[in-house]
């Protein structure tokens, strides 16, 4: 069995996602906490998740501890800023062997709405699926102070807050990956994935950064993807 899994907050990794779904023909299945408190098993599993503070985001960390695959695609999408190392970090935590991995850049979550991304070097991972064998994968540099507390951080420098326009459809809630909203109102455990934000069907809620963090995401994007076979 193959499954192809996904967490995306803005919808710039569920892009990927369903471009893996449509050669394989299979769903897209959404991680959230819920799944990531379950078994899950395949044969082959394509898992599609962005990096956050040059991390692995906590429910996609729970959701490998829970993995059971004979063979593993990992791709990791980021917002052309860093990586770091999550690739091997995910590398380290997953109990089958990991036949391909890929580091893609596409629009960052805070900002840039864009969903493109460029295919082309994806390909080989295909090949590589129909005749299957250990990937070589490499550690990549990762800031020192990336793995203190990232979820903390994320809270100091990305501000959600609700207006007037909620009219308590509650969708919000239903669709938190992380459980951690409810009738507009954030809890602790919010990583800041703005999928509350995206699916918002009255646009009530808004996100403001810290100058901080606008400054760091100043930087020189980066455009290039690295696979690894």
């Amino acid at each position: 069995m193959t499954s192809v899994y996904c967490f995306s907050g803005s919808g710039h990794s569920y892009a990927i996602a369903e471009y893996f779904a449509r050669d394989l023909q299979v769903p897209v299945v959404n991680i959230d906490r819920r799944l990531a408190e379950s078994h899950c098993q395949a044969d082959l599993a394509v898992v599609i998740f962005p990096v956050y503070c040059q991390n692995i985001p906590a429910v996609v960390r729970d959701f490998f501890s829970k993995l059971d695959s004979k063979h593993v695609v990992l791709i990791a999408t980021y917002g052309k800023i860093s990586h770091g190392n999550v690739l091997w970090e995910a590398f380290k935590i997953i109990r089958g062997r990991v036949i391909a991995a890929a580091y893609v850049p596409m629009g960052h979550t805070y900002l840039d709405s864009s969903t493109q991304f460029d295919a082309q070097p994806l390909q080989p991972i295909f090949a590589r699926i129909q005749h299957p064998r250990a990937a070589t994968l490499t550690r990549e540099s990762k800031h020192p102070l990336a793995s203190f507390f990232p979820s903390w951080r994320s809270r100091c420098g990305v501000r959600i807050w609700l207006d007037e326009s909620c009219n308590a459809c509650n969708l919000c809630t239903e669709q938190c990956p992380m459980q951690a909203i409810e009738a507009g109102i954030i809890h602790g455990n919010c990583i800041r994935c703005l999928r509350c934000v995206c699916q918002c069907p009255k646009s009530a809620l808004h996100f403001q950064l810290h100058p901080i963090l606008k400054r760091y995401l100043e930087q020189t994007p980066c455009e290039d993807t690295r696979v690894y076979l």
